[in-house]
Order: C-alpha cells, then sequence, then structure tokens
C-alpha cells in the first residue's frame, strides 16, 4: 500500500540554480519513493517563471510569492532569490491547507514560509520538520551580515505580518529539527531543551563520484596530462572565499607552473565573481585558471573534474555541510577545508583530511605545498577519505530519515 505524502518545502528549487538544499532533497526523495512514500516538492516561483514541472522525477509544484520590502531594486531581489531571502506566499499556504494524504511537511527553509507551512500543519493536525542547511544559531555574524547585505535602503512593512504568523516560533513548534553540523545540533539542543533535534549528516552518491572519467575532463576542457589540477566547487559568493584559495594558488604557481586551477560553481553573486576574474587577469593567471559556470548537478563532467583533480580545497568561511567534501572523497580526491561550520563534523584534521585557516592565504598555500609534496601524507589521507565516506551513502542517510518521520508521524 502507497504511504502518504511527504512535503518538501524550500525557498527555491529550480536545476539552473543547484546546491546543496537540492541535492539533499532530491537524493533522499529517490530512497523515500523506493521505500514507498510519496514525494512533492512545494516552493516558490523565485529563479523560475514554471509553475509546474517534474525535476529528477520529483514533481515540482510554485508559486507567487512576495518580500515585504518597499524599494527593493531588482538587482537585490534576485540576491535575496538566490540565497537568504525572506519571502511568504499566501498561495503555497492555501495549497498546503487544502491537500490531503500529507504525512509530514519537511521545511528546508524558516522564516515567513516556514512560518505559514506550521500554521497551516496545526490546522491540519499533521507533524511537520525543519532542516537547517544554512545556518541558524552556529551562523557567524559577519555572514549574516553579508546576507542581509541586498536589504539595506528598502523598508521592511512585514513587521506586522511576522507578528501574526510568529515567524520566529517556527523552530519551537517543530517535532523535530534536524542539524547537518554537529555544532549547530549542539547549540539548538541547549536553546530548546524539550525539542527533539536530531544530527542528520548529508550524503553523497558513492557510483557516481567513484566512476569518474578524468580522461575525459581533460580533453573537454583541454588541460594536458601532466597538468595537476587543485579544484573548487562551490557557488561564487563572498562566503564561499574563493578569494583566499586564489592568492594562495598564486604563490603555488609561481614554483609549480603545471598546476591548475579550476572554479567550478554557479554565479550567485555576479559583482564578486567578477572581481575574481579581475584579480585572475592582474596576477597574469589567465592560462592557469580556470572558471566553469556551466556544468549542471547531473552533467558527467562534475564526476570527471573530481577524478581529473589531484587536489580538492574548500575555502568556505562557513559551510553548514560540505557535501562538496564527501564528493571529493568518494572520487578518492583529498581535501582541504576550514575547521568551520559543520566540517568538523566529518572531516578529522592530518586524518582524511587537512584544516587551513580560511583567512589565511599563506596558511593554505604552506597546507597545499604539504600535501602536494609529501606522498606518504598524501596517500595516507586519501586511503582514509575513501573508507569514511563509505558511512554517507544516501540510502544509509534516508532509512534515519524515514525513522524520524515514522516516529513523529505514529
Amino acid at each position: 500500500m502507497t504511504k502518504e505524502t511527504i512535503i518538501n518545502i524550500p525557498r527555491r528549487f529550480v536545476k539552473d540554480e543547484w546546491g546543496g538544499t537540492e541535492t539533499v532533497i532530491t537524493e533522499t526523495a529517490h530512497w523515500l519513493k523506493a521505500s514507498g512514500y510519496q514525494l512533492e516538492n512545494v516552493t516558490t516561483l523565485a529563479l523560475s517563471d514554471n509553475k509546474q514541472e517534474c525535476i529528477f522525477g520529483i514533481p515540482v509544484k510554485r508559486f507567487d510569492y512576495s518580500y515585504t520590502r518597499l524599494g527593493l531594486s531588482k538587482k537585490h531581489r534576485l540576491l535575496l532569490d538566490k540565497r537568504g531571502g525572506n519571502m511568504f506566499s499566501l498561495p503555497l499556504f492555501f495549497y498546503l491547507l487544502f491537500s490531503k494524504n500529507i504525512r509530514v511537511i519537511h521545511l528546508h527553509t524558516m522564516g515567513r514560509l516556514g512560518a505559514l507551512a506550521r500554521i497551516a500543519a496545526r490546522i491540519k493536525g499533521i507533524p511537520y520538520v525543519v532542516s537547517i542547511h544554512g545556518g541558524y544559531l552556529a551562523l557567524p555574524k559577519e555572514q549574516l551580515d553579508d546576507m542581509m547585505q541586498p536589504l539595506k535602503g528598502s523598508f521592511n512593512w512585514g513587521k506586522p505580518f511576522d507578528l501574526l504568523v510568529q515567524s520566529t516560533k517556527v523552530i519551537e513548534g517543530a517535532d523535530a529539527v534536524i542539524c547537518v553540523g554537529e555544532n549547530e545540533r549542539e547549540k539548538i539542543a541547549k536553546k530548546y531543551p524539550q525539542k527533539k533535534v536530531v544530527y542528520l549528516p548529508n550524503g553523497v552518491d558513492q557510483q557516481r563520484f567513484s566512476s569518474g572519467d578524468a580522461s575525459a575532463f581533460i580533453s573537454k576542457y583541454n588541460f594536458m596530462e601532466t597538468d595537476k589540477i587543485i579544484l573548487c566547487v562551490s557557488s561564487f559568493t563572498p562566503q564561499k572565499n574563493q578569494i583566499t584559495l586564489l592568492k594562495a594558488f598564486t604563490k603555488a604557481h609561481q614554483h609549480s607552473p603545471q598546476l591548475k586551477l579550476v572554479f567550478i560553481g554557479v554565479i550567485y553573486d555576479r559583482d564578486y565573481f567578477e572581481r575574481l576574474q579581475r584579480l585572475t587577469k592582474e596576477q597574469g593567471l589567465e592560462q592557469a585558471v580556470s572558471f566553469i559556470t556551466n556544468v549542471k548537478f547531473d552533467d558527467p563532467s562534475l564526476a570527471n573534474a573530481y577524478a581529473a583533480a589531484e587536489l580538492f580545497v574548500l575555502p568556505s568561511l562557513y559551510e553548514p555541510f560540505g557535501i562538496v567534501i564527501l564528493e571529493a572523497w568518494a572520487s578518492g580526491t583529498p581535501a582541504l577545508c576550514g575547521n568551520v561550520g559543520g566540517l568538523p563534523s566529518f572531516v578529522k584534521d592530518g586524518e582524511n583530511g587537512l584544516f587551513f585557516d580560511v583567512e589565511s592565504e599563506d596558511c593554505l598555500h604552506q597546507k597545499m605545498n604539504q600535501i602536494l609534496q609529501d606522498k606518504e601524507l598524501y596517500h595516507y589521507i586519501q586511503k582514509r577519505a575513501l573508507k569514511a565516506v563509505k558511512n554517507y551513502s544516501w540510502q544509509a542517510i534516508t532509512k534515519r530519515l524515514t525513522r524520524l518521520y515514522d516516529e513523529i508521524a505514529s
């Protein structure tokens, strides 16, 4: 007998602007469907004009939305759509209110959308769970300030609305809260001691990322077989801190001209992306640094890039989890990252990865040299990472999620 529907609610869900939240929803949906669940993604029309479509076999329904801001420019609205925007959607609320056979509402956002879903869930008497993908209590102030930059110069008329829907009580009213990092879980559990707060890490498609074709990537993007590729897969925003990696690479390339730096990611912040390009040109590195912005989530070139890479670097100032680290591990590519956010929940310095100071280009340069020159260390970390990644299959992660659904919906 087919089980009832699990409704996922992210702020947005489009193939052209893919990120960690979209990956989590899609991969867990695959295994939930295999367990007999019906799945539906309910979201806003942010970054899309298509009110209904099917993405990777999952129905997606999108609804009109708005920001409660006067004087919000088109450019700043786009930035909010891409990351961090606190929108509301009454059509989405009414859709939830009149939908039938919902087993669990799974929120992948909070704010006003989360508040409306909370009200609908309580009226209908069904449970809801909240996943913290972008950081909540553990999000550094600098990153929060950066996300709020597009709101400057506009007037918020939505405060009465927030009071009416009690936007601040989404966590408080949830039947369970899912954190992808232990640091976040500990902070939320401390603030809400009576709340069910669980650590549920993200996963990786191990078969896909272990079977990448290095030669195909080298051929497609005109690299040499003798090139040593340093790879960074991340959206282009200041939080991702590619600037520090570029500066560290500049120093490394002076002594090792065979090194190449490849950035792959979606452009969230155009100004920041252009700044990276200008710096590359100023350093005379146009032939050594590649920016690839058109690789979709399901493009074979993504797994091929990991396979071709000598080293993977994630320079993020803050990272709630870091699925890309698991992708690198599954590909057999050692990874460097900062001791930030949810990364230390699964990355162990000197064991399956190396930490560096994300604010120091000199530290990153030193760590890159260390692992590239010390082959014993390189293979030790590579071997430990390949062993560790076996614990992060999406099937295993989804089994734990299913048990949580069954527990709160029983």
